[in-house]
């Protein structure tokens, strides 16, 4: 097949300055962001007529979607912060002042309309992460926006169309890698859950502030790489110390770990702290509910880099969605959470203060807080450690939940299959997509798509859809939008072209992304 050369931004350039010997050919085969050419997208001798975000089709979409006439709105401003993990002072970033941004609530079909505020000096933008939204405002620049530049303002205006447990965060550099992400929950008015009380616990891996930064970390993984190069719309260079990119090569030393389930190393980053809701273990923020009461506990792990093994002391978890689509009810005492995952689960609580634990799987490190029934005395010393016994019971495994029957895909050919590689060159830390079809991941508007992924690596990898969200064949069809591939595995996901635009689809590893493993979805006429 015949391709015309690579077009590179900064961030192709230092990609592939990384590789060294055979990077012009990585390239060509679609390592990192691949990008489509006449002579690879288009159908036989047909240059391609591709959708971009500002297209009628793409307003056509939003139009579809049935706005119900409420709006929402919301005002955020991306700023500098000091804020307190458990005693400790640390300078940040975030909306809003806090660790974990605010938590924010519509209901099916209403409209958000979200100013987002640029007071850092850099670039930003922010993605709706599971959300079905309009192209233009996905916020992954450069690719469905410019980014917004320092002391500049863009309101993010869109119909919410599927209820569920979703979050938001920069798409900028490395830049969720701080305090910039928030839950958005979308309630479904038809909720038959039975849930008396609804929380959402936010998981997350902290290093920022504590004697170094995410570009010190990413500088540590790859030399060859600046950090902070603001490849997803980062735009200014950060600049690291010394005693930070130390810090940053001890923490990168020692922070293999291994697990079983997800079939081999875990991450690369021994994280020094975790976070539940913005706090650490010996400061939670306790959910109460009357005895007998059942908890909706929307799980999201806005971590960067760490996968959590969760669970309740006392109490056995029933799942009944996964990145907020329902799911056949499962009881289990434990399940593990990749990155950008969303479990709900329902809990009936007894009388007492119960721990609840997120361990990192595979090595040391959790994150905690405490479940109290209103009949019960605080615990004593909040910070209860990562053992109990439940995390060693039944572990329920992604590919063992079923999609309720109210969304399952309906059955039906598939219009184009398309296979790609999640490669890593060498042992050098450089991720990629490959394999002809890499760049060139088209379709069109109401096509069934296939995408099988051969991860090649001897990591895992939770892979994630912008705009759309997807079935797992071999999980009987189970919906969602990111979903862990295992090392030396295949996994096929199948989707309905239904939003028109140019997307991007990458692995939610915050580093391995930055890194290079992404690649773009693009629709034709």
């Amino acid at each position: 097949m015949t391709r015309s050369g690579p077009t590179l931004d900064r961030r192709g350039f230092l990609r592939i300055g990384s590789l060294g010997a055979g990077a012009v050919g990585l390239g060509i085969l679609g390592l990192g962001a691949a990008s489509c050419s006449s002579a690879d997208a288009g159908d036989a001798g047909t240059p391609p007529d591709f959708i971009a975000p500002t297209d009628p089709e793409v307003a056509a979409a939003e139009q579809a979607r049935g706005w119900n006439g409420r709006e929402v709105p919301v005002a955020l401003a991306a700023g500098v912060a000091t804020v307190d993990l458990g005693g400790r002072l640390v300078d940040t970033w975030s909306y809003g002042g806090r660790a974990v941004a605010p938590e924010l609530r519509a209901s099916v079909r209403d409209k958000m309309l979200v100013s987002v505020r640029n007071e850092l000096a850099v670039d930003t933008t922010l993605h709706w992460h599971g959300i079905r939204i309009r192209n233009d405002m996905d916020g992954a620049a450069p690719v469905t926006q410019d980014p917004i530049a320092p002391a500049g303002e863009f309101v993010y205006d869109f119909v919410v169309p599927d209820p569920g447990t979703h979050w938001y965060h920069s798409h900028s550099g490395l830049q969720a890698d701080r305090g910039l992400f928030g839950a958005l929950v979308v309630e479904d008015p038809d909720d038959r859950s039975g849930a008396d009380v609804d929380v959402v616990l936010v998981l997350d891996d902290w290093i920022d502030g504590l004697d170094t930064t995410p570009e010190a970390v990413l500088a540590a993984l790859n030399p060859a790489m600046t950090g902070g190069h603001g490849g997803h719309g980062g735009g200014t260079v950060v600049e690291h110390s010394a005693e930070q990119m130390s810090v940053a090569e001890t923490l990168v030393s020692g922070g293999h770990g291994s697990s079983v389930p997800l079939g081999g190393m875990t991450q690369h980053i021994g994280y020094p702290m975790h976070l539940i809701n913005g706090r650490p273990p010996n400061d939670p923020e306790v959910v109460t509910a009357a005895p007998g009461s059942r908890v909706r506990l929307r799980i999201v792990n806005a971590a960067a880099e760490t996968p959590y093994r969760f669970a309740v002391a006392g109490h056995e978890l029933t799942v009944i969605a996964a990145d907020g689509f329902d799911v056949t009810p499962t009881t289990t005492d434990t399940l593990i959470i990749g990155m950008a995952q969303r479990y709900d689960v329902l809990v009936t609580v007894k009388s007492g203060a119960w721990p609840v634990v997120a361990k990192v799987e595979g090595r040391d490190g959790h994150a905690s807080t405490v479940l109290r029934s209103t009949d019960a005395v605080p615990l004593p010393n909040p910070d209860v450690g990562p053992v109990i016994p439940e995390l060693d019971g039944r572990l329920l495994a992604e590919s063992a939940l079923r999609p309720a029957e109210s969304v399952k895909l309906d059955p039906r050919p598939v219009d184009r299959d398309y296979r790609v590689e999640l490669i890593q060159a060498g042992d050098r830390y450089v991720w990629g997509m490959a394999g002809p079809d890499a760049g060139k991941l088209v379709m069109r508007q109401g096509e069934r798509v296939r995408i099988t992924m051969a991860n090649t690596t001897t990591m895992w990898h939770p892979m994630h859809t912008h705009g759309h969200t997807f079935a797992v064949p071999d999980y009987g069809g189970l919906r969602r939008d990111t979903v862990n591939v295992l090392p030396g595995t295949e996994l096929a996901i199948e989707f309905d072209a239904d939003n028109p635009g140019e997307w991007m689809f990458h692995c939610h590893n915050a580093y391995h992304f930055e890194a290079g493993m992404t690649a773009n979805l693009r629709y034709i006429r």
